[in-house]
């Protein structure tokens, strides 16, 4: 092993906050504090909340937020209205339009360009669906209906249940 290969830790970590600036450092404290406040006001949840969430990223307006439980994401979700109105009473300069919520050991991040992310998405869900397909045709389900057609089958079900209603309809008449 020869010394350029070997760094020491103070030159390690200048060079990890070489890029970091104290703006940034700042702006990050700003929401975290506002996120805190914002959420402890959340009525029945508020302290509780605060305890289990965590700020993770903003981009593009659009903050991320973790929890540690699918439960708290739905409170943050049932709120959103809420949050951000308090986040854009108590952050200035940074504008805050979406909230997103991750639950804690999740890959879900914010990215750059969302319209690569919904094309991904898209495409990541055709191929479940035609994976879904296949799979219900291995069992035994080969339905596919191209022409847009009922299949008879189909129309023969919706008859019997139509007449069974009518059934019930002429029999509440009659008991009038």
């Amino acid at each position: 092993m020869n010394n350029g290969e070997v760094i020491n830790a103070d030159e390690m970590i200048n060079k990890v906050f070489a890029n970091i600036k104290c703006s940034d450092i700042e702006n990050g404290n700003e929401v975290v504090n506002a996120w805190n406040e914002t959420i402890e006001k959340i009525y029945n949840y508020g302290p509780k909340l605060v305890g289990h969430t965590h700020v993770v990223d903003i981009k593009n307006g659009t903050l991320l937020v973790e929890t540690d439980h699918p439960g708290w994401s739905q409170i943050l979700q049932n709120n959103k209205a809420f949050i951000l109105k308090g986040l854009k009473m108590n952050v200035e300069g940074i504008e805050i339009k979406n909230l997103v919520t991750r639950v804690k050991g999740t890959e879900k991040g914010l990215c750059d360009d969302y319209e690569t992310y919904l094309k991904k998405r898209r495409e990541q869900m055709l191929e479940e669906t035609e994976n879904d397909e296949k799979e219900l045709e291995k069992r035994g389900f080969k339905y596919k209906n191209e022409g847009g057609e009922v299949p008879d089958e189909v129309k023969h079900l919706f008859d019997g249940i139509f007449e069974e209603a009518k059934k019930r309809e002429n029999d509440v008449d009659q008991n009038k």
